[in-house]
């Protein structure tokens, strides 16, 4: 029988006779041993089949008055394998390991709750364990949006829910308070020691690691734009672009020859990493710009810029070892050195990412693996400069780091939720690509290509929609870059376009040509940029997935506000898409026409700039919305000065 859409992520193995025995009013449980007690007693595992009863309550005759609940010990199992065995004997719980038994009563609740309402359930056996056993999430809060406590425990409890064990929250810039320079970031509203001590107590208690993140290379731009640092940058006077470009890039990475940069990092991780119960540390060191063409040139020059980037990491990892922890780090520079590969200790994990769906990630895979290096694989959720994702890039991009991890035997899946381009994706957006990395890393075959289970997921227990067409909406959602037919580069061209401003399209047009020549300079692929935008089709896009929203029916704690988040999502892309069709001037004959739609743009901006921010304070904190909804302030201004022009022309 084929494994029912109600249990996710899918098992490795489900098997029914087809036959059923009466649904359970409680149970009696029943230890097999001292030890099974003990996992039993650590797990609640009376108190969580009592509440899976009572979530899935229904009165109705036949209904066994008591079932009995077993709880094995079964030694041999792979420590977060579980068997859950429905039957006239009752229900079997078997693992060898408490976390072990915390996965089979996510299952058994699933199991419960997806035959809510049945005089009878389906005998069954299923025996599952996972093909990663490091499952993770990172979750960005260095650039803009860092999440209100409520909203972390909520966040932790979906993650739990899919047997996830691993979560980042990536930081950069003030995320933390580092109290020894708070005094440097007015206006901030970081995460706290004492908030990351008690949220790593949350996580335990659901089996996850969270593991402390800091970058501490590149992306260190908000540090060095202050005075006080910004002689620490290995350009202090700003990145020079590649000519003919005229212009420099803000300083973001430090000299790593500078004593004084290193003494940040030791402060750093002295005031942060204490707060953690977790083994290992993230230190990240990608995408360190520049390095080696500025205030350490002439020692690149000397022992090459791979073993610069090294002699600084041994210093990181060093401060790691002193609290304890072991490191693990992005990839992305050993890939471009791979004569530094070898160097590499061997408490150092390196985390391959790759978030362009077309990039196979199996040349870096295998190199590693030919290495000896152990690595996790790290796709993306693809929403971030989006608005609303990017679904086939997140679906491609996450399956392929699925098998190819697979086969070249990483030992971690992570995907990663960036906020980069302002953050402007509400969380629930994230929800797909969190649920369907979910499934490939726990079972990988089962999970890549059977969609139904995830869409089930995703509607019915994360957006608690009863509709059930809530997954495909969202689904949708992450569709409209398709209208585009854009070249742009990991990001959708209505977001950049948003970012970018008013403009005219040979501007416009010169401007996106110039940028393809920095993406280049970051690593991009450099493709020409192409754009053939349909506008008409994208109006009728927005119609329907309006009309699909309305069918909803959304039962959960946050309903309402889920609900405005998606509406206020659907009108960015819709003033994104009028901004086009102004920048094109699409059907915009003379100046009248020209003032109407303006005034159209700017009414609906202002609309949903308040709406951003009223729905932002609900789930995230007051610092950083400044900053996220900048580009949106600056596009006001723009079109009341058009508009000022226009009336004074006419």
């Amino acid at each position: 029988m084929t494994c029912p859409v109600y249990l996710y992520p899918q098992p490795r193995s489900y098997t029914s006779s087809g036959e059923s025995f009466p649904s359970a009013a409680q149970f009696e449980l029943k230890a097999s041993g001292p030890k099974a007690a003990r996992f039993a007693e650590q797990t609640g595992v009376k108190e969580r089949l009592e509440a899976s009863l009572q979530a899935a309550a229904s009165v109705m005759e036949g209904i066994a008055p008591s079932v009995q609940a077993v709880v094995e010990v079964q030694e041999g199992l792979h420590p977060q394998g579980y068997v859950v065995e429905w039957n006239v004997n009752g229900l079997r719980l078997a693992s060898s390991t408490a976390q072990g038994l915390h996965y089979a009563l996510l299952t058994a609740a699933q199991m419960i709750e997806g035959q809510r309402g049945y005089a009878t359930w389906l005998h069954c056996l299923i025996e599952d364990e996972p093909d990663y056993p490091v499952r993770g999430v990172m979750l960005d809060i260095g650039r803009n949006k860092i999440p209100k406590m409520e909203t972390l425990f909520a966040f932790i409890d979906l993650l739990s829910g899919m047997k996830i064990n691993h979560l980042q929250l990536y930081t950069e810039g003030f995320s933390f308070n580092y109290s020894k320079y708070a005094e440097l970031f007015p206006g901030e509203t970081p995460m706290t020691a004492d908030e990351y001590r008690e949220l790593d107590i949350y996580a335990k208690a659901r089996y996850i690691d969270l593991v402390p993140n800091q970058n501490c290379l590149g992306h260190m731009g908000p540090w060095l734009a202050k005075p006080e640092f910004r002689d620490l940058a290995e350009h202090p006077d700003g990145l020079p672009a590649p000519a003919p470009l005229p212009f420099k890039l803000p300083p973001m990475t430090l000299n790593p020859l500078d004593e004084r940069s290193i003494a940040l990092v030791q402060d750093m991780f002295d005031a942060l990493l204490p707060n953690f119960s977790s083994e290992y540390v993230n230190i990240n060191m990608d995408e360190p710009f520049g390095l080696g063409t500025g205030a350490s040139k002439e020692r690149a020059d000397e022992i090459g810029v791979g073993a610069l980037y090294l002699d600084y990491a041994k210093q990181v990892f060093d401060i790691a070892r002193s609290h304890g922890m072991k490191t693990l780090m992005w990839g992305d520079v050993l890939a471009h050195h791979p004569e530094i590969v070898k160097h590499l200790p061997e408490d150092v994990t390196v985390l391959h990412w790759n978030y362009d769906a077309p990039v196979p990630f199996e040349p870096r895979c295998k190199m590693l693996q030919e290495n000896g290096i152990p690595f996790y694989v790290c796709p993306g959720t693809s929403s971030w400069s989006s608005i609303s994702g990017r679904t086939d890039n997140m679906l491609g991009n996450i399956a392929d780091a699925a098998q190819t991890g697979k086969t070249y035997g990483a030992g971690g899946f992570i995907v990663a939720d960036w906020g980069d381009a302002g953050h402007w994706q509400a969380l629930p957006i994230s929800y797909p690509g969190f649920a369907y990395a979910a499934g490939a890393s726990w079972q990988t075959e089962t999970n890549i290509d059977r969609l139904l289970p995830f869409e089930y997921h995703v509607a019915m227990r994360m957006l608690q929609d009863r509709s059930g067409g809530g997954a495909k909406l969202l689904l949708e959602m992450g569709r409209y870059y398709h209208l585009e037919r854009s070249t742009m580069e990991n990001m959708t061209y209505t977001s950049h376009l948003m970012n970018r401003g008013l403009s005219d399209r040979a501007k416009l047009e010169r401007e996106m040509e110039i940028m393809v020549d920095v993406f280049r300079m970051l690593g991009g692929s450099g493709k020409p940029f192409r754009l053939d935008y349909r506008y008409s089709e994208m109006e009728d896009w927005l119609r329907a997935r309006r009309m699909e929203l309305d069918c909803l029916e959304l039962a959960g704690a946050d309903a309402d506000i889920l609900r405005d988040e998606l509406v206020n999502t659907l009108l960015l892309i819709e003033q994104g898409a009028g901004l086009h069709k102004y920048i094109y001037r699409q059907a915009l004959p003379d100046v009248p026409s020209e003032i109407a739609w303006l005034e159209q743009l700017e009414e609906q901006l202002e609309l949903a700039t308040a709406e951003f921010k009223r729905l932002w304070l609900v789930r995230n904190r007051e610092g950083g919305l400044t900053a996220s909804t900048a580009a949106f302030a600056k596009l006001l201004n723009q079109y009341s000065e058009r508009l000022q022009e226009l009336n004074n022309q006419s």
